[in-house]
């Protein structure tokens, strides 16, 4: 930046031109560029070994980053590392020890092309010793729509006490979601009877700027469950009256059946059986199903598939589960 500082985002190179590496005319330096240039992805394997990276170009583009910050390419790739991993850090944080969630007794699930290279060192950061990286991790969002139910999320704003509603003008606005919501599946091929409905409020405390949902069985209910949400969120309750903001219907079609295709590593032939890891020299290289499912794979290795490579950090194992998942252990 102007002041002479690394930073990492937020623009993104996007697709095209994409990170330098990708050979479509990029000259900035990105994370993937930063990934290729230490060794932590292999240029055979990206894609399934659909399109080759080109590292040569990474390293240009490293090195042109580390001569304004006075390092080389590989010192500076692994400060763009060090860069991203905080600012993700950060954010998981946000969503875990700002609500009073302590992430150390919880496992870290990654998804997305490049969660995997980030997982352990991201698990590290928050005192985390578990993570998983699940099957079809790479395309996890792409599969997440298919996997789907069709569905409609309906609102209708509506301030005021709480107390004292009426509930049959309530009943009413509800009555006018669902048939809304009815019709618009409808056009979209899925029946009424196979629609299942879920009632829902937005509720705060009298001058609150922010709301809670809940669901909706009266009022009643409705405010002794905002207060035990708001208990569990903030860490405690308020002597005040409770306002409704919205009422909130969801609507949802029957869940899609999926047949699965069976394990896409077969593509992944001719792999090295070692890849030079700067700073660590030669460490594994292992297709997914080629992780054992007991006793595992100790890092440092790499593990490799079509849509993905997770970059096991020294001091975790990795073994498979029978999904086809990766089970990450700190050890």
């Amino acid at each position: 930046d102007e002041g002479g500082l690394l930073r990492v985002g937020p623009e993104s190179a996007g697709a095209r031109p994409g990170p330098a590496c990708y050979g479509r005319g990029g000259r900035e330096a990105t994370v993937t560029d930063a990934h290729l240039v230490l060794g932590r992805l292999l240029p055979e394997a990206f894609l399934g070994g659909a399109m080759r990276l080109d590292r040569d170009a990474a390293r240009s583009a490293l090195a042109r980053l580390g001569a304004a910050l006075g390092m080389g390419p590989e010192e500076a790739a692994e400060g763009v590392l060090r860069v991203a991993n905080e600012h993700m850090a950060r954010a998981l944080r946000v969503i875990s020890v700002e609500r009073g969630v302590d992430p150390r007794d919880h496992t870290l699930v990654c998804f997305g092309g490049a969660g995997g290279l980030h997982v352990c060192a991201l698990a590290e950061a928050l005192g985390m010793r578990r993570a998983l990286v699940p099957v079809h991790a790479g395309v996890l969002s792409a599969l997440g729509m298919l996997a789907a139910p069709r569905g409609r999320d309906l609102s209708v704003t509506w301030g005021g006490p709480l107390e004292g509603l009426d509930a049959g003008e309530v009943e009413a606005r509800f009555r006018a979601l669902e048939a809304e919501g009815l019709r618009e599946l409808a056009a979209e091929g899925v029946p009424p009877e196979a629609v299942r409905l879920r009632r829902q409020a937005d509720l705060r405390y009298r001058g609150q700027s922010f709301a809670l949902t809940v669901d909706w069985a009266g009022a009643a209910a409705a405010e002794a469950a905002f207060r035990e949400a708001h208990r569990r969120r903030y860490g405690h309750e308020l002597p005040l009256p409770v306002e409704l903001v919205n009422l909130r219907l969801q609507a949802r079609g029957p869940q899609p059946r999926l047949e699965l295709a069976g394990a896409l590593e077969a593509r992944l032939e001719g792999l090295p059986e070692r890849a030079q890891v700067h700073g660590l020299g030669p460490v594994p290289v292992r297709r997914r199903d080629q992780v054992p499912e007991t006793g595992g794979l100790a890092g440092p290795a790499l593990v490799v598939d079509p849509v993905a490579t997770t970059w096991l950090a020294p001091g975790w194992r990795a073994r498979r589960h029978a999904s086809g998942s990766l089970l990450l252990d700190r050890e």
